[in-house]
């Protein structure tokens, strides 16, 4: 089943970047490896190309129980972009063993993409 995916990154006002993929497909989630691998997807994302890393921190990542394939986690302005950046969420899922940014936002991130369960495990705010 394909996905309609969107992410967006609020960096400043004039700042906006906006992603549209299609995902298809799920491989299994290793929860031992995922906080990492999750954060180096966050980081070379197009989605947050026009943002420094070192404006930012990969924070709280965490796994959806019923489907481990689908994970989400914080976006936390550092001191270098505390001026500048709002903090956001971001979801991703994991696609033939490769972890994807599927949205990302300061608002309704992942709605409507996840099921209910999952953006319940996901504590996303929907």
């Amino acid at each position: 089943m394909a996905r309609r995916s969107t992410a967006l990154l609020l960096a400043a006002p004039a700042l906006a970047v906006t992603i549209a993929a299609m995902t298809t497909g799920s491989a299994s989630a290793d929860t031992t490896s995922a906080p990492a691998e999750i954060s180096t997807a966050v980081t070379t994302s197009p989605a947050v190309a026009g943002v420094p890393a070192s404006d930012y921190s990969v924070t709280d990542v965490r796994l959806a129980d019923s489907d481990p394939t689908w994970a989400a986690a914080q976006l936390t302005p550092t001191a270098a972009g505390a001026d500048v950046l709002d903090p956001a969420t971001v979801v991703l899922q994991l696609v033939d063993g490769t972890w994807q940014v599927v949205d990302l936002g300061t608002a309704q991130v992942g709605c409507g993409l996840l099921t209910p369960a999952v953006e319940g495990e996901l504590a996303l705010s929907c």
